[in-house]
C-alpha cells in the first residue's frame, strides 16, 4: 500500500503527459518553476518548405521531398513502363477483340442478309416454278380441251346434208334393153352422236340408156328408149367405226323403201301412145325398196363418202317396137359425195 501511494503522483504525471502535450522551452532556456501548458486548439499554419532535387551519387531528392536510392528509382520506372506497356497492350487487345466482335457481328449480319436473300430467291424460284407449272397445266388443259373440242367437232353427228354423183347400171331383166347411165343423189338425214343408228332420206335421179337391136340387113327389129327414174327414198342407217382407221372413218349399211317414177322410155307397142316417150306427169308412182352399204371418212370440214345400193322398182315397160322388158326396173347406182354436218 505504501508503494502504491508513493507511485500515484508518477502515474498521474504520465497520464497528463499523454493527454496534454507539454510545450518545450526554447533552446538555450531552462524552464523555471511549473511547466507551461501550451494550448493546441489554435495552431498556426506552417508554410510548406520547398524541396530542391539534389542529384548526388548516392541520394536523389524529388520535388515532393521524397528521397530514393537510384536502383529503387530504376525499378519503379521499369515497373511503370511495364504497367504502361501492359495497359497499352490490354487496350490494343480490347480494341482487337472489339474489332473481331464487330467483324463477327458484321459477318453474322451479312450471313443473315444472305440467308434472307437466298430465302427470297428460293421463294421467287418456287413461285416461278409454280407459275410455269400452272401455265403448263393451263396450256395442256387448253390444248386438251381444244383437241377434245376438235375431236367432238370431228365426230359430231346430228343433222347433215350432202351431194353425190356417179354411175348407174341396169340389173336383172332391164339389162336386156338398157345399158349403163348416170346418177345424182342429194342425201339429208340425222346421225345419233351416242348411238350407231341414224335416219337418212335422199332424192335421186338415175338415167339409163336404151338400146337397139338390128338384123343382118341393118333393119331395127326392136328398140328401147332411154329411161329416167326419179326416186325419193327413206332409209335406216347403221354405222360402225372402221377398225384401224382414223377416228371419223365409218362403214355403214342402209336400207328402206322409196317412191319412184320411171319416165321417158315408151308407152308400149300398142295403143294410141305406143312408141311415144312417157312424161313425168303421165308416169305412175310406184313403190320400191333399196339396200346398200358405204364408207365415210373425214375430209377437212366435210365428210367424204362412197356408197352403192340396189334399187328395185315395180314398173311395166315395153320395147319401142314389140315385146317388153318385164314388170320390174332394177338398177345399181355407185356414187361418191360429200356431207356437211
Amino acid at each position: 500500500m505504501k508503494q502504491l501511494k508513493t507511485r500515484w503522483p508518477g502515474v498521474l504525471i504520465a497520464l497528463g503527459l499523454l493527454v496534454v502535450p507539454i510545450a518545450r522551452p526554447a533552446s538555450g532556456q531552462v524552464a523555471q518553476g511549473k511547466p507551461k501548458v501550451v494550448d493546441t486548439t489554435k495552431k498556426v499554419p506552417v508554410k510548406p518548405t520547398k524541396h530542391v532535387v539534389v542529384h548526388k551519387d548516392t541520394i536523389t531528392t524529388t520535388a515532393g521531398g521524397d528521397v530514393c536510392i537510384p536502383l529503387s528509382c530504376a525499378i519503379n520506372k521499369d515497373s511503370i513502363d511495364r504497367a504502361v506497356a501492359n495497359a497499352i497492350a490490354a487496350n490494343e487487345a480490347r480494341e482487337a477483340w472489339a474489332r473481331d466482335a464487330q467483324r463477327r457481328l458484321d459477318s453474322m449480319e451479312l450471313a443473315k442478309g444472305m440467308q434472307a436473300e437466298l430465302a427470297r430467291m428460293r421463294a421467287n424460284a418456287a413461285a416461278e416454278r409454280e407459275r410455269v407449272r400452272l401455265d403448263s397445266i393451263d396450256k395442256a388443259y387448253a390444248a386438251a380441251s381444244a383437241a377434245e373440242l376438235a375431236r367432238k367437232h370431228m365426230l359430231a353427228r346430228g343433222w347433215y346434208i350432202g351431194i353425190a354423183g356417179g354411175a348407174s347400171a341396169p340389173q336383172r331383166d332391164l339389162r336386156d334393153g338398157y345399158t349403163g347411165g348416170w346418177n345424182t343423189t342429194i342425201p339429208f338425214g340425222w346421225d345419233a352422236g351416242d348411238s350407231p343408228l341414224g335416219v337418212r332420206s335422199d332424192f335421186s335421179v338415175d338415167h339409163l340408156n336404151g338400146t337397139r337391136f338390128q338384123d343382118q340387113t341393118g333393119t331395127t327389129t326392136s328398140a328401147s328408149g332411154d329411161i329416167t327414174v326419179w326416186s325419193l327414198n327413206t332409209d335406216l342407217k347403221l354405222r360402225a367405226h372402221a377398225p384401224g382407221a382414223p377416228s371419223r372413218t365409218n362403214v355403214y349399211a342402209l336400207g328402206g323403201i322409196g317412191v319412184h317414177r320411171v319416165t321417158q322410155g315408151v308407152y308400149g307397142a300398142t295403143g294410141s301412145n305406143a312408141g311415144q316417150n312417157l312424161s313425168f306427169e303421165n308416169a305412175k308412182s310406184s313403190l320400191g325398196w333399196n339396200v346398200g352399204a358405204g364408207v365415210s371418212m373425214a375430209w377437212g370440214p366435210t365428210e367424204l363418202f362412197v356408197e352403192s345400193r340396189f334399187m328395185h322398182v315395180k314398173t311395166d315397160l315395153g320395147y319401142h317396137l314389140n315385146g317388153g322388158v318385164g314388170t320390174y326396173t332394177s338398177f345399181t347406182p355407185i356414187v361418191i359425195g360429200l356431207s356437211w354436218f
